[in-house]
């Protein structure tokens, strides 16, 4: 009987160390995934005139390691048809690249608008992105 206890005993324990070292490997997984997300959020100037329209942008993603694809969240509270242009500047403030997209938000509408700039751009000099309406 003493040894189904100490059997049983053993069986916490080991439970245990495999619950903390799954915690920890969860914990690193989860910090790992926040890491490549920061790496891979834009820098964004968004002009007034995208506020002035009802929208809000909160949130700029690149489309994935040495991607030229930008993408951002839009949030529209009323509605706009129309076109956003995606600028790349380099660390200087140079445009060095350039995409438009036209969109058809309802109100109360969102989405995720994608950029697609041109294949000479290099994507390593980016370091921002100007985004406005036309």
């Amino acid at each position: 009987m003493l040894a189904l206890t100490a059997c049983g005993e053993d069986r916490s324990l080991s439970q245990k160390a495999g619950s903390a070292i799954s915690g920890t490997a969860t914990d690193f997984v989860a910090g790992l995934g926040e890491g490549v997300d920061k790496r891979m959020s834009l820098k964004l100037d968004v002009d007034p005139s995208v506020a002035g329209n009802g929208m809000t942008v909160t949130l700029g993603k690149s489309r994935g390691m040495g991607s030229k694809d930008a993408s951002v969240y839009v949030v529209a509270t009323k509605p706009y048809k129309g076109a956003f242009m995606a600028r790349a500047l380099d660390e200087a403030g140079t445009e060095i690249g350039r995409s438009r997209v036209d969109v058809d938000f309802a109100a109360d509408g969102a989405q995720y608008v994608n950029f697609t700039f041109n294949e000479e751009m290099d994507s390593q000099l980016v370091r921002s992105y100007a985004l406005s309406l036309r």
